[in-house]
């Protein structure tokens, strides 16, 4: 019996001690060796994109391009790079925007639209902004995704020195990514502090 008892204890510390190594390798294991499907990875990433850039014709077509990849960590973030290519090699052309209502317009608009000597925006230049923004439903031009009025960036269509003045026509609202890849002279530098390649890195990563 005591033996018995003994081996008992031994058994029970055995496993306790088998534990938590046992939970830092499912731990490990599971950090490094992610397992899923990769069409649903896609199908969860086009729902995701179809929503928030509603504008971008992303071709979610694209497993073949990285079906002999076998990490499926890799084969991840290879196509969250895909979509975010997409989304900087989408062309854009910066064109005259809708007009706004006259009873919506101000006692200062018409005389403010003019670009003044020192290139400064006038001084209802937020009003402005706030009216564009508002005309486009608080959305981006490019991409179709929504923008706080904090947040949104302003572009205008026809720059100063080519004519264009700050008439609300003149002014595009776009979010701040698409802001990046329009100014951008090097678009490889320029993806990697974008917010669309932040957000789906972390699906790659849950």
């Amino acid at each position: 019996m005591v033996l018995d008892f003994k081996f008992i204890i031994s058994g029970i510390l055995i496993i306790l001690a088998l534990i938590p190594l046992y939970i830092y390798r499912k731990t490990i294991f599971k950090h490094f060796y992610k397992k899923g499907d990769i069409k649903s990875f896609i199908k969860g990433l086009s729902i995701i994109l179809r929503q928030d850039y509603p504008k971008i014709p992303f071709n979610f077509n694209i497993l073949d391009r990285y079906k002999d990849e076998k990490d499926i960590r890799i084969q991840e973030t290879l196509i969250v790079e895909d979509f975010v290519r997409q989304f900087c090699n989408y062309e854009y052309q910066l064109d005259t925007q809708a007009s706004v209502a006259k009873e919506k317009l101000w006692s200062t608009y018409d005389q403010n639209c003019a670009l003044k000597k020192d290139n400064k925006y006038p001084s209802d230049w937020n009003q402005r902004k706030e009216a564009a923004w508002s005309r486009d439903h608080k959305k981006c031009n490019r991409c179709g995704t929504t923008v706080k009025l904090a947040d949104a960036q302003t572009l205008l269509a026809k720059q100063m020195k080519d004519g264009g003045g700050f008439n609300l026509e003149n002014i595009v609202i776009l979010c701040n990514d698409c802001t990046r890849v329009i100014k951008s002279s090097n678009i490889e530098n320029t993806v990697k502090d974008l917010h669309i390649l932040d957000s789906l890195m972390r699906k790659v990563q849950d």
